[in-house]
């Protein structure tokens, strides 16, 4: 799911700012941007942000004193710049070229002047960082558990849509049996002229009856929706319930596949194309909670 946070704190002299964002992603995917002295302690954010969330993609970036602000000074190579200047000069020497090698030019020169990252020391400002870390982190987790109160009433409303075409099956299951009764009655008066014999009516109605009853296909995706319903509510409470739920939808998606094929029925099987539609768009949801 989708947030942001952001939390500031003073360490080793300097203002440190730490921005968090986090994006759909079906797995865990952790992005750090920190200036260069304190790369030794990535790992540790990684592992803050790990012990916390399950999915999402995850940018982290930690900047020292505000946007456009480097800790540094600037370092003259003195070497470097006589070395330029004598080949500078060498070269004009031998290829008779006009011109003054002036102080620009050699300002301008690589590594003549550069900039000296001030070093920090990461575990003195760690705990500091950590602080603001997890601060940025729950402000980032409140917008994101107000989504998933969002994303569960629709998957909820959801839920309520695949029940009522459940009960549409339910009430549709028994008469395929009857239908094809009267299509087997129908099929042997128009092949012989004569009704068929009714024993032998019988024995092929109670296989049809056999082969396409769905009734623990239904039961079995009633108690799954119910299960998922609770599991759904309890990732209120903290628990990471995101893949729990992806297995609970595949088991549905087989049960309503199931039930269809076997029931052959067109109003069934309608029924079943209407369910499998919200249960793909469940789905998708799903794929984004932890």
């Amino acid at each position: 799911m989708t947030g942001y946070g952001r939390a500031e704190a003073r360490a080793g002299g300097g203002l440190f700012t730490i921005e968090v964002r986090s994006l759909n992603n079906r797995y865990l995917d952790i992005q750090i941007k920190t200036p260069k002295s304190l790369i030794p302690l990535e790992q540790r954010f990684r592992k803050v942000v790990q012990e916390r969330f399950s999915r999402g993609r995850f940018e982290i970036f930690l900047s020292r004193n505000g946007a456009g602000e480097k800790a540094g000074r600037l370092s003259l190579d003195m070497e470097r710049a006589e070395q330029y200047v004598g080949l500078l000069r060498e070269l004009k020497e031998r290829l008779g070229l006009p011109g003054e090698i002036g102080l620009s030019l050699v300002a301008s020169a690589p590594d003549v002047i550069t900039d000296i990252e001030t070093r920090e020391e990461p575990e003195a400002l760690w705990q500091t960082l950590s602080e603001a870390l997890n601060s940025a982190l729950a402000e980032l987790e409140r917008m994101r558990t107000d989504e998933g109160a969002a994303l569960a009433r629709d998957i909820s409303d959801r839920l309520g849509s695949i029940e009522s075409s459940l009960q549409r099956i339910k009430v549709l299951a028994p008469r395929t049996v009857e239908a094809s009764k009267q299509r087997i009655e129908e099929a042997v008066k128009r092949l012989t002229g004569e009704p068929p014999e009714q024993a032998r009516l019988t024995q092929e109605i109670a296989f049809i009856a056999e082969r396409s009853d769905i009734t623990e296909e239904l039961t079995r995706l009633q108690s799954h929706i119910d299960r998922f319903r609770e599991m759904l509510s309890k990732g209120g409470n903290g628990e990471a319930v995101g893949r729990k739920l992806d297995f609970l939808l595949q088991e549905m998606m087989r049960e309503v596949n199931t039930a269809a094929s076997k029931a052959a029925d067109a109003h069934i099987s309608h029924s079943a194309v209407n369910m499998k539609a919200e249960l793909e768009k469940i789905r998708e949801q799903v794929q984004n909670i932890e």
